[in-house]
């Protein structure tokens, strides 16, 4: 998870309109007419890509702004007399010429879209010639960011080996990238019990680029008073926990990013003891009964364990002798559509063993048939056919037919027709022989066959032959 805090710092905005008879910025080049005539002051502005219109609408002058590599941004000139801003078309009428400096080359163009490709310190120059000849000229410093990332490395994710009684450490480190020269960096730590409340349990701040640890024991007061009070229960406690870091300047800019929530498990207390955690998701799922069962076989393949959900999402948990090569199937009983891959796991003595979730899917095509009612003497695809109406149905056993994206066509049209599911019904399409293709989707993106019947209006009775491979040949 990443969050990210954009802000264009202005170093001088307010002092530079005070002073109306001179040039903003560096000073340079301070100018009067012997006529007394308001001068012309400049100011540079920096804003998102996406705006548009008058800089001076949207934020302040600034000296200032810090950038990611790639981000497109405008760098523009506005221009004030008499403590106003002009609007663009009025100010080019009080000066001969203004351009961009920017490594190295001359942009004659404001607003100036521009990028930077790699990080560290540029300086843009802005310079207008004024009526009188005479040169306006200020400089931006621009600071060039590299992107700020943080992922977690240790412990593990689903670590289990820790005591959950002793005083020992568990080491932590992590992986910190994208700090700037011109930055400061602070990193925080998170933890609990509960992956809910990581985000609300700040353990204090940790160097950015120093190793840390947890220190034992990982029982909470509660659950080791339990224990003493009942000496024969057994248990295990998980931890949850992430990082935070932040990058920042002086004058206000900060760039921050977040992990993921990893998690470690203590051992049991008695090391008899193994369990399996096993977290079950669906992709895609819409509706419908689902009944989720897990079977767990060893390595001689004879079934240690089976087990029904009914929820989505759900987990399973399972205790079982510690062994290696424990072989974990999950099917789905009602929409038999959603499949998973088989998952292997060692469990250890008195360790909680926590495996990735197992995802079911649909990656099963629907399938499209004419709807064929019960009527003497009729070919079982002729019988869909009932005064002009023509009638087909849609089977999926998984995420379920999405309605928005069926399409009924001709070779010249794409038709009308009435979805009350599983049946798709139109009128016939033509007054004497056409293809008809009727083009179903799933929500998990499944298509079906690019199958096509023909329809004939020409004989005693209207007919629908196929169906036909779109490549040729019957199905």
């Amino acid at each position: 998870m990443k969050r990210r805090f954009r802000t264009y710092t202005i170093l001088a905005a307010a002092a530079a309109s005070a002073v109306m008879f001179s040039v903003s910025g560096c000073g340079e080049n301070s100018l009067a007419s012997e006529d007394n005539i308001p001068m012309l002051v400049q100011h540079m502005f920096v804003i998102s890509d996406r705006f548009s219109g008058q800089p001076y609408q949207y934020t302040s002058p600034t000296k200032t702004v810090y950038l990611d590599t790639n981000e497109s941004v405008k760098f523009c000139a506005a221009y004030l007399i008499n403590n106003s801003y002009m609007h663009s078309d009025t100010a080019s009428n009080h000066y001969l010429n203004h351009s961009w400096i920017i490594e190295g080359e001359e942009y004659n163009i404001s607003p100036l879209r521009f990028s930077f490709k790699t990080p560290g310190y540029r300086q843009g120059i802005l310079q207008t010639i004024d009526l009188f000849l005479d040169t306006l000229r200020d400089t931006l410093n621009i600071f060039v960011n590299t992107p700020i990332s943080l992922s977690l490395i240790a412990p593990a994710n689903g670590y289990n080996q820790v005591k959950p009684d002793s005083d020992g450490e568990v080491q932590i480190r992590w992986d910190l990238k994208g700090l700037d020269p011109w930055e400061m960096h602070e990193c925080n730590l998170y933890a609990s019990f509960s992956e809910n409340d990581v985000w609300t349990k700040n353990l204090g701040v940790v160097d950015c680029f120093e190793n840390a640890r947890f220190v034992g024991p990982f029982l909470r007061d509660s659950l080791r008073t339990f224990l003493q009070n009942y000496p024969e229960r057994d248990t295990t406690e998980t931890i949850y926990w992430g990082m935070t870091a932040k990058f920042f300047t002086a004058d206000g800019f900060e760039e921050i990013d977040t992990t993921d929530i990893f998690h470690f498990s203590t051992l049991y207390l008695h090391e008899d003891s193994s369990v399996i955690n096993i977290p079950i998701g669906y992709k895609d799922y819409q509706e419908g009964a689902i009944v989720t069962q897990v079977i767990i076989t060893d390595t001689k393949g004879d079934t240690v364990l089976v087990k029904n959900k009914q929820t989505i999402p759900s987990t399973v948990r399972a205790k079982i002798a510690p062994q290696t090569g424990l072989r974990i199937y999950a099917q789905e009983l009602f929409l038999r559509e959603f499949q998973a891959e088989p998952v292997t796991v060692n469990t250890s003595p008195g360790a909680l063993t926590t495996v990735d979730t197992i995802w079911f899917q649909d990656k099963v095509q629907p399938q499209v048939l004419p709807f064929a009612s019960i009527q003497d003497n009729l070919e079982p695809n002729d019988a869909a056919i009932s005064g002009d109406t023509i009638s087909f149905y849609a089977l999926d056993n998984g995420t379920g037919i999405n309605k928005d994206k069926i399409i009924v066509s001709t070779e010249k049209d794409t038709l009308s027709f009435l979805y009350e599911e599983p049946f798709i019904k139109f009128r016939t399409p033509c007054l004497s022989t056409c293809k008809i293709r009727v083009q179903v989707e799933d929500y998990a993106h499944n298509t079906s066959p690019k199958h096509y019947w023909i329809f004939s209006s020409t004989g005693e009775h209207p007919t629908l032959k196929g169906p036909y491979s779109e490549t040729g040949g019957d199905k």
